[in-house]
């Protein structure tokens, strides 16, 4: 999903808009994972932490109790802070100092907040291992991070979203460990360090090489076997359900903000709030998804058929907004799309027999969510799955974060997760015992 990100910095949480002179340099890499973690300001509340790439590698933090979430900005190696929103760092909402041992662990962090300071407890101990992956002729490299607790544990495997994805995806890695369960995540063919090119590659690949993944965890000893889950964002909505539908070695399904629609419907979908969200009347907006249709239709035919549509496309008004309509004939939106723009999840659906949840965010203006919840109940009707559970969230936009439009301008001023994801995951993961109590 997502040939372009229309919202620039979107994914990477705005963090292009908060650039100033006197910021200081941002921590290395190995500076955010050593940081990164989950921290416990009482029973039951805990602060999960951990670096994005989308965002430069910036800690991304999570509260579990509040739902605040946003980046930290550095001021020193162990000093951070964050403003009332993502898209802000001043004035201060938030101060963390991380405390350290003589030898450089991290053990601790003193979190303030208004006029209260709690000193939390690093928890969930793990340990972080390099490993490569090889499907076919490509090879893939990512980060295995294990529970310390003795094995063998339940995995789950990440089925990204679109573009150039990678392996450090914030609080995601650090929530899966913290539930007890080893996290492999994998930088995207073509991206990070990972070999190959995802723009000349289908559905049916991508999920390839996420269930080589599934295979290595298969055959370690301090993993368990059975208890192997995909949790896919996005685009990983539809490679996520071709794992659970290809492999007898996927145990489970968990899908946030992934289309149950074609990639066609979904793109139109996408392109239609994009020329909306840029002040577009109705009819503009039912114009440019008619045509964008139309040159995803014709995404493989002759490069002379598709420049004859594309070209008046071209003068229009809201062309800039929507952006296929500048697809050039080496780019690698037409090769993706000649690739991708057929498939229909709708017979990989039916056939998905494995415990699934699947959210939808009411106001995603990148995937169709009410279209998508009536083609995932008759998924659940064909495939006769009595463990395929649905939850729409009304506040939510793609990011998942709470919204009152799921716009793109408004995302800078967001500031806490929507309710109903993290908590409904960590109990659905409980009462099947695909994580450890």
């Amino acid at each position: 999903m997502k040939l372009q990100h229309r919202i620039a910095g979107l994914c990477a949480f705005g963090l292009a808009t908060l650039a100033a002179a006197a910021e200081p340099a941002p921590i290395t890499l190995a500076q955010a994972r050593a940081l990164a973690g989950s921290y416990q300001l009482a029973p039951g509340h805990v602060i999960d932490m951990g670096p994005m790439d989308e965002a430069g590698g910036q800690l991304i933090f999570l509260d579990s109790k509040t739902r605040r979430m946003g980046p930290l900005h550095n001021l020193s190696d162990t000093r951070f802070i964050s403003g009332h929103t993502i898209g802000s760092r001043m004035p201060v909402a938030i101060r963390a100092e991380f405390i350290k041992t003589k030898d450089g662990k991290v053990t601790a962090m003193r979190w303030t907040e208004g006029q209260k300071t709690v000193t939390a407890k690093k928890i969930a101990p793990h340990r972080v291992e390099e490993v490569t992956v090889v499907n076919g002729d490509v090879t893939l490299k990512g980060t295995l991070s294990i529970p310390l607790a003795p094995g063998p544990h339940p995995a789950v495997v990440f089925a990204h979203g679109s573009g150039d994805a990678t392996r450090n995806v914030g609080v995601w890695n650090t929530y899966f460990v913290r539930q007890g369960i080893a996290v492999l995540s994998l930088d995207k063919r073509g991206a990070g360090a990972s070999g190959g090119d995802w723009h000349k590659a289908g559905m049916e690949d991508i999920a390839g090489d996420w269930l080589a993944g599934v295979a290595m965890l298969k055959a370690r000893a301090d993993i368990d076997p059975k208890r192997i889950g995909v949790h896919g964002s996005s685009q990983g909505g539809w490679t996520g359900a071709l794992m659970a539908a290809n492999s007898p070695d996927v145990a489970y399904l968990i899908i946030r903000a992934g289309s149950a629609n074609s990639v066609i419907d979904t793109m139109v979908h996408e392109i239609g709030w994009s020329v909306r969200e840029a002040g577009f009347s109705d009819a503009d907006v039912a114009e440019a998804e008619a045509g964008s249709r139309r040159l995803f239709e014709l995404a493989g035919a002759s490069w002379e058929e598709f420049g004859a549509v594309s070209a008046p496309l071209k003068a229009k008004p809201w062309a800039e907004a929507a952006w296929v309509v500048h697809m050039t004939e080496a780019g690698w939106g037409r090769g993706w799309s000649v690739k991708n723009a057929s498939f229909d999840p709708a017979a990989t659906l039916a056939t998905v027999k494995v415990p699934v949840l699947w959210f939808l965010g009411e106001l995603d203006h990148n995937v169709p969510s009410a279209a998508s919840a009536e083609r995932l109940d008759a998924a659940r009707k064909a495939s006769g799955n009595a463990d395929f559970t649905v939850v729409r969230m009304p506040r939510a936009g793609h990011a998942f974060l709470e919204t009152d439009t799921g716009n793109g301008a408004e995302f800078p001023q967001l500031s806490h997760a929507s309710p109903g994801y993290w908590d409904a995951m960590e109990a659905w993961l409980r009462q099947r015992g695909f994580s450890r109590p």
